[in-house]
């Protein structure tokens, strides 16, 4: 059973906002409700309201060009990974999207929903962490950009204020980067995930970023790698290094600290081989 609660369609973000100011941080957004109404059905968040966002038409745009791309909140994830712009342009991107929950839930589920509910094992974290993206946030102090690597907080905590909500997640030019998405979860189909990479590598620039999911209280971005691809076996295992050094696993009922250690250099090493193959990623 749900908890008794108010319920406010809002018609602007500035409602919005004032709404969840005067609910003193009871409060909740309601976009595509896939994580938050299961929370509350479980007793793990109890608000007093819900603000639902999702029939405003900034919300619920996106646009995808070769000068970045702009997601708005209410943009369900079938909508992006479905679209042949989005898709061409962020494959690994779509890729981890796709993963996330059942096709059903996707119709429902978002990209900000996935971020906002800053579990460690969101699939879409990773990617947007070195894809260099950044959340659009509104709240009664005025819009602000906060990059996706500052989101983060702890274990399903971010930087939003009582009274903010995301209007959106803006991705960069691509320009030439190659991308990846790697995750190993306990069962085929839908699962979360035991251990989450994400890779992106400019080949003209020479360097890589990796960040990995499912293995700290927040996703990890590692500091960007300058890469030296003449021998490839040495540079793996320098990789390899950084990332033991950068990351330290976790356990919970998903998976022992043990486990992720074991599973983590699997991934990164195919993540590179993806990256750095001549064929060279997507």
């Amino acid at each position: 059973m749900l908890a008794n609660f108010e319920y406010q369609r809002i018609r602007s973000m500035e409602e919005g906002c004032r709404l969840l100011a005067e609910a003193k941080g009871s409060g909740a957004v309601l976009a595509g409700g896939t994580d938050l109404l299961v929370e509350i059905r479980n007793g793990l968040k109890s608000p007093t309201l819900l603000v639902d966002c999702k029939s405003l038409d900034s919300l619920k745009a996106f646009h995808v060009d070769d000068s970045g791309s702009s997601i708005g909140a209410a943009v369900a994830l079938n909508r992006l990974i479905e679209n042949r712009s989005f898709q061409t342009r962020y494959p690994a991107l779509a890729k981890a999207m796709a993963s996330i929950g059942t096709y059903q839930l996707r119709n429902r589920a978002t990209l900000a929903g996935n971020i906002c509910n800053a579990s460690p094992a969101a699939d879409s974290a990773p990617m947007l962490l070195v894809l260099d993206a950044t959340v659009d946030i509104v709240g009664i102090g005025g819009p602000r950009a906060v990059p996706v690597r500052d989101f983060f907080t702890s274990v399903k905590k971010t930087v939003l204020k009582p009274d903010e909500i995301v209007a959106g997640v803006r991705l960069p030019e691509r320009t030439d980067l190659r991308t990846a998405f790697r995750k190993q979860q306990r069962i085929r189909g839908h699962d979360l995930a035991v251990v989450n990479v994400a890779g992106a590598y400019s080949p003209s620039a020479k360097w890589l970023r990796l960040a990995i999911g499912s293995c700290a209280p927040t996703p990890v971005l590692l500091d960007t790698i300058e890469v030296d691809s003449k021998d490839t076996g040495a540079f793996s295992q320098h990789v390899l290094k950084i990332v033991r050094s950068s990351v330290s696993p976790i356990s919970d009922v998903r998976a022992s600290a043990e486990y992720r250690r074991a599973v983590l250099p699997v991934l990164v090493e195919r993540i590179l081989h993806e990256l750095l193959s001549a064929e060279g990623g997507v």
